[in-house]
């Protein structure tokens, strides 16, 4: 019976403010906390609780990951959306994926910096959900064969990443491998994800509208074991707004997918249940962002890569977790000058107006956490000093 894998990605960012080059040394207050409210609210009420309530109806089995950073906003205006997805982990055969606690890009650059984020977004997971992951996602399905040395080390038995063009030449994405070092790897069928989170509400696309008969049908006929469905949470109300009739197709899903034959399973399910096809080798590091399905999303520019090296100089401040909020990869995914192709969905995401904006308070910000973290320093220091004459 063929696997239908459903992956969500539940993240917010805490979002920094306008932050003007004068209020460096005077203002340490970086984050826009009343706009990030406002917006948690609102996804909340779109996406987050009807969406897992139609999860939970609809006897559909997912694996949802979690950032920390939202988990903490959440818990202090939002407890109701905690309890939704406890209750679906409890009762709706749901399954809880470690992630970066502050959806960093760690991995690139710092292990041990890594390893701490990911073991403090699964000890918030057990703490809230009773649930020790045995999944890992890293930040933006970002993946390398190092990446997957780390996870391995950390004992994560299952690890999932991008089905992108080089790889699926030579590995049909629908079907379970392992990589080098005996992990389950699961590889993202992009275009039947893209064909809901993306497409489902473009009336110009050739197959609008999107019924789930159809799309069952799709899925069927694909060849394989498996197909792994991997998107945004904020597919379900937010990006595809409760108008164009999502909720109505994800309820319909389940009765066409039982009728041809399928079931849906977690991420963990597949790595219990099936044989892997073979060994992969990614020795380049993907993602699932833009059509280039590589790192340039975040680092593709002479901004981003300056604001990147930034954060990794201030590594030794005292103020950890500031730092780590501003590692959060938003924060250079709207710098992005990514081309046309790619463009409008970076403009979507971008609440500055544009990536230079983006990349100026940013810096405003990163030139006074440099200065206070310099003070810092120098307070802690001892007053006392050897002399000689």
């Amino acid at each position: 019976m063929k696997k239908i894998v459903f992956f969500f990605e539940v993240h917010q960012p805490r979002r920094i403010r306008y932050y003007k080059a004068n209020e460096r040394g005077k203002n340490h207050q970086y984050f826009w906390d009343d706009r990030n409210a406002e917006i948690l609210n609102r996804v909340s009420d779109k996406c987050y609780i009807p969406a897992t309530q139609m999860l939970i109806d609809s006897g559909i089995k997912a694996s949802i990951s979690i950032s920390g950073v939202l988990l903490e906003a959440l818990l202090r205006t939002r407890k109701d959306v905690v309890e939704k997805f406890a209750e679906y982990f409890e009762v709706g055969g749901g399954e809880i994926v470690a992630e970066t606690y502050y959806h960093s890009l760690s991995s690139l650059w710092n292990e041990s910096e890594f390893k701490e984020q990911v073991k403090m977004d699964s000890d918030l997971i057990k703490t809230l959900f009773n649930r020790t992951p045995t999944t890992l996602r890293n930040s933006e399905l970002i993946y390398s064969n190092e990446i997957g040395r780390l996870a391995h080390e950390m004992g994560y038995k299952n690890i999932i990443a991008e089905g992108t063009d080089q790889l699926i030449k030579n590995h049909d994405p629908n079907y379970l491998y392992t990589n080098q070092y005996g992990q389950n790897l699961l590889l993202r069928n992009y275009r039947l994800s893209d064909d809901v989170s993306f497409r489902f509400s473009n009336h110009s696309w050739s197959e609008y509208p999107l019924y789930a008969d159809k799309y069952a049908k799709w899925l069927a006929d694909t060849p394989g074991d498996i197909i792994n469905l991997f998107m945004d949470y904020e597919t379900f109300g937010e990006h595809q707004w409760k108008e164009t009739g999502i909720f109505e197709f994800m309820k319909a899903l389940p009765k066409e997918v039982e009728s041809r034959k399928m079931e849906f399973s977690t991420i963990s399910e597949i790595g219990q249940s099936l044989k892997p096809r073979n060994t992969i080798s990614v020795p380049n590091y993907t993602s699932w962002a833009d059509t280039s399905r590589d790192l340039s999303a975040w680092l593709g520019n002479d901004m981003q890569m300056d604001a990147f090296e930034d954060l990794k100089s201030l590594s030794d401040c005292a103020d950890k977790e500031t730092w780590r909020y501003l590692q959060t990869t938003d924060h250079l995914y709207y710098m992005s000058l990514a081309g046309v192709a790619d463009q409008e969905v970076h403009s979507y995401f971008n609440p500055y107006g544009s990536p230079y904006d983006a990349y100026i308070h940013f810096k405003n910000i990163i030139e006074d956490f440099r200065m206070k973290c310099s003070r810092e320093k120098q307070s802690t220091a001892s007053p006392y000093s050897l002399t000689t004459s």
